[in-house]
């Protein structure tokens, strides 16, 4: 329904009905003019709240995971630091920081909520000692990845998948290339305590 229109058809016919006299027996009553004051008011007050909650119905959803182009910037970066500024402008906190003898991860995470349900979404920047290379593995349970990176990737060379994901029954992975970057993208089935389910992981690393 369109409320705006709704609601300007509502407004003209009170000022119209308040410009006709009101009989009471032989009595001619007349709205008092302050009250038709406040008409042109009320008005604009229905129109700003129908029009704001039009705006709000209307907004369309957005994908809170970034793209594959952003993904792979951020392999680029070989600096915790600038990930850590681009990682926490789409709501990840920083949760551990697990040294190695060739490379340092540094975990993020956030929470989201889709179709009332309460999801971990969890994002690692894995960065060599020498910074020579850096990974970026995503791993979520609440949006499908597959289908969401896969048209992305339809300019990378599609490999057959090595890795260790890729040899476990219940998982399916898609693995890519190009000149700088290897990817990984898998969906894996996982046994719930409410039935199954499915996991869902991406690997950016930059050669």
């Amino acid at each position: 329904m369109n409320f705006n229109r709704y609601v300007v058809v509502l407004c003209y016919k009170m000022k119209w009905e308040s410009r006709k006299p009101k009989r009471v027996g032989k009595i001619n009553l007349q709205i008092p003019h302050f009250m038709k004051a406040f008409l042109p008011t009320i008005c604009l007050m229905f129109l700003a709240i129908f029009s704001s909650q039009a705006q709000t119905n209307a907004a369309p959803a957005t994908n809170p995971f970034p793209s594959i182009s952003t993904l792979t910037t951020w392999a680029s970066l070989n600096s915790q630091q600038q990930f850590d500024v681009a990682i926490r402008a789409v709501g990840f906190k920083f949760e551990v920081k697990e040294p190695g003898a060739e490379s340092t991860a540094y975990t993020y995470i956030r929470k989201v909520t889709v179709n009332e349900v309460n999801y971990t979404d969890r994002i690692v920047y894995r960065i060599t000692n020498n910074n020579s290379a850096s990974i970026i593995s995503l791993v979520t349970a609440s949006t499908d990845l597959v289908s969401l990176y896969t048209p992305q990737l339809a300019t990378f060379k599609n490999n057959n998948c090595k890795t260790e994901m890729s040899k476990d029954k219940n998982t399916t992975c898609s693995c890519y290339e190009s000149a700088a970057y290897a990817i990984d993208l898998c969906d894996e089935r996982v046994k719930l305590t409410m039935g199954d389910g499915n996991k869902y992981f991406v690997s950016v690393a930059k050669k």
